[in-house]
């Protein structure tokens, strides 16, 4: 499969993901929004602890395996590898970027000073296809990727609702 091919094929099924998983220098894969932006993929990694969306060590990371999830997310549709090119704060390429990142980012908070933040605790990083995909329809290996999920401080509150898988029975309406 020559580069073109195989970037188009990306391009397919980018177009059909929500979100992607990233994994780099042999982390865990994490899930990470992104936007299309002039036909090339960015997501923010945030530097700082915040919720907005921490991906540690990414921008320096040099390279990343991209998994696009089908729907539902149970299969890959296809995984490839990219480069990962950061994108200067307050360049015309950034601001771009973070005008689209802006609309697609659900749920965001602080929209006001959105765009600040960004510059001084994010860095919009571009995952550019080496024209490698790794898996891709009818090309996936059987590894199994089932795994412990990491350590946490989530819990239970207690028991759950006694009608939790039950179904409802409703009467049937009298005429």
């Amino acid at each position: 499969m020559s580069i073109e091919e195989a970037v188009a094929e990306i391009a397919g099924v980018m177009k059909k993901a929500g979100l992607v998983w990233l994994a780099w220098d042999g982390r865990r894969a994490v899930p990470a929004w992104f936007a299309t932006v002039d036909g090339q993929y960015v997501v923010l990694a945030d530097r700082s602890d915040s919720a907005e969306q921490p991906l540690p060590g990414l921008a320096t990371s040099g390279a990343v395996q991209v998994v696009v999830p089908a729907k539902p997310a149970m299969n890959r549709l296809a995984s490839w590898q990219a480069t990962v090119r950061r994108l200067e704060p307050g360049s015309e390429e950034w601001t771009a970027a973070a005008q689209v990142l802006r609309t697609e980012r659900l749920n965001a908070a602080g929209l006001d000073t959105q765009l600040e933040r960004w510059r001084s605790e994010a860095d919009i990083l571009v995952l550019e296809p080496t024209g490698e995909l790794t898996e891709s329809a009818g090309r996936f290996d059987a590894t199994p990727r089932a795994e412990t999920p990491p350590p946490s401080r989530a819990t239970t509150r207690g028991k759950p609702p006694i009608t939790l898988h039950r179904r409802i029975r409703r009467r049937p309406k009298l005429s």
